[in-house]
């Protein structure tokens, strides 16, 4: 069997991935249409999105490992245990979605004038395989409709290439799952010639390839492919569900933020219009400002801040300096201002955490690193009340990584279900995944002992490292 059958076969199981080391250059697409007319995929009803599962195979630290994920999701564990390589994944899904190469996604991406426009992934090319080994594997599911569980996998194999050749994907698939039931919509695997083959009932069609691009990608964009063996023209508009579903995944994977908010990017001037917090907080001054154009954002953004903080915060002013960019000032009901510049650290964090999820323009999926980090333990809480108010109601979902057990304590059971620890045995290098309420015994033990005091314990792991030692034992 070969590797790209082999590997579309395999399923979200515990199995173990063998990579070649052949180089590839031809995607073939097969696709049958008959079956998802019969599964009624409807993608024209209102979508509740969400990414539900990832599965890693030979990336970074993680040589088998799976992540189910909720409308929140708590990663703990402790230094280089993984949490930050998770995050890694997902910004490699994310370069998919935009359509960059993969050079781009490992390396750097600049655009005219040497903007920097993409940073690469921490490590590399040389790092982002599993010690040395010359693939790794990504798979992620994406809820598209909860009401018809639809939902769709993306796998996609990636060859790092051999010293100074470019890395290249070898391998893609993508399924829909209707109602339990899975259908194929196209599977990619390199051959020997660059076009693009897509096999249809009626006939085939190709169209050449950038095959450093994600074929999902490619097929996003391209509106017709050239005839093979005398087939007439066929036009993308002829494949009505399969460009949906494609574009509603491709939707998905490029709306995502990676958040690692830094108080001096949050205290700059911005221009208005810039509606889009960067990464780092960068236009919080602007995105404030939009909000406020709406009066019962508004409200809601200056209720959440007098709950989130100690300020009796009535108003937001945007004075502009000579360049015509706004700078950000609350106002307190005794009439005193506080400019961003002098603003507290945590205050900062706490407007720019208010003005991604209430902003004019929020993503569907975030990513923060160290939730907690510069907030007072007293208003975690509130935090934790706001953003679940968020991912349930607004259709947005937050992963998070933290190292404080006050958080944990905070989670909602609804939110504890898709709390995960990641954690490494002792004296091995390879980092492991398990939801906490799957730890043996975890939820008998929660029930009974605070769950925060275990987590500072380090209970899970010990209970994992003495789970793992009785199976080796057996």
């Amino acid at each position: 069997m070969s590797l790209p059958t082999a590997l579309s076969n395999q399923p979200l199981g515990n199995d173990t991935l063998k990579f070649p080391l052949v180089h590839q250059h031809e995607y073939i697409i097969r696709r049958t249409l008959d079956c998802l007319v019969r599964m009624h995929l409807d993608l024209s009803a209102r979508v509740e999105v969400m990414l539900t599962k990832l599965r890693l195979r030979e990336f970074k630290n993680f040589k088998n490992a799976h992540l189910t994920l909720g409308p929140l999701t708590l990663l703990i564990g402790a230094n280089a245990s993984g949490k930050s390589n998770i995050r890694d994944a997902l910004r490699f899904l994310h370069g998919i979605g935009r359509g960059y190469s993969v050079a781009d996604i490992l390396g750097e991406k600049y655009v005219e004038g040497g903007v920097l426009q993409w940073s690469g992934i921490r490590g590399g090319k040389r790092e982002i395989a599993r010690h040395g080994c010359p693939a790794f594997y990504v798979n992620v599911e994406i809820l598209l409709n909860k009401e018809r569980s639809q939902k769709v996998t993306y796998k996609t194999l990636i060859n790092t290439g051999d010293a100074g050749k470019p890395p290249f994907i070898e391998f893609e698939r993508l399924d829909v799952i209707v109602n339990g039931s899975t259908q194929e919509i196209f599977s990619a695997k390199a051959l020997t010639s660059p076009y693009l083959i897509l096999r249809l009932k009626e006939g085939a069609y190709r169209q050449e390839l950038v095959h450093s691009i994600s074929a999902l990608h490619q097929l996003s964009v391209q509106d017709t492919l050239l005839p093979s063996d005398d087939f007439t023209e066929v036009s993308f508009d002829d494949l009505t569900e399969v460009k949906e579903i494609i574009r509603a995944v491709i939707q998905v994977l490029s709306n995502m933020r990676f958040l690692d908010l830094e108080p001096g990017s949050m205290r700059k001037p911005s221009y208005p219009g810039q509606v889009v917090l960067g990464d780092r907080g960068e236009n919080l001054s602007s995105v404030l400002q939009s909000i406020c154009e709406d009066p019962e954002r508004k409200r809601s953004l200056i209720g959440w801040l007098q709950e989130l903080t100690p300020l009796d915060v009535v108003d937001f002013e945007f004075p502009t300096d000579l360049t015509g960019r706004i700078l950000l000032v609350l106002v307190e009901g005794n009439g005193q201002t506080t400019s961003a510049y002098s603003a507290s650290d945590g205050t900062l964090r706490f407007l720019a955490m208010l003005a991604a999820l209430l902003g004019p323009e929020p993503a569907q999926f975030y990513f923060f690193e160290e939730l907690d980090n510069g907030i007072h333990p007293a208003r975690l809480n509130l935090l934790i009340n706001f953003i679940e108010n968020q991912v349930f109601n607004r259709n947005i979902q937050v992963v998070s990584t933290t190292h404080s057990p006050q958080l944990l304590r905070l989670l909602s059971p609804e939110s504890l279900k898709y709390a995960s620890l990641t954690y490494r045995p002792p004296n091995q290098r390879d980092a492991h995944i398990k939801r906490i309420l799957d730890i043996p015994d975890a939820q008998r033990v929660i029930e009974k002992h605070d769950i925060g005091e275990l987590h500072e314990s380090n209970w899970f792991e010990n209970a994992l490292y003495f789970a793992e030692d009785q199976e080796s034992a057996e």
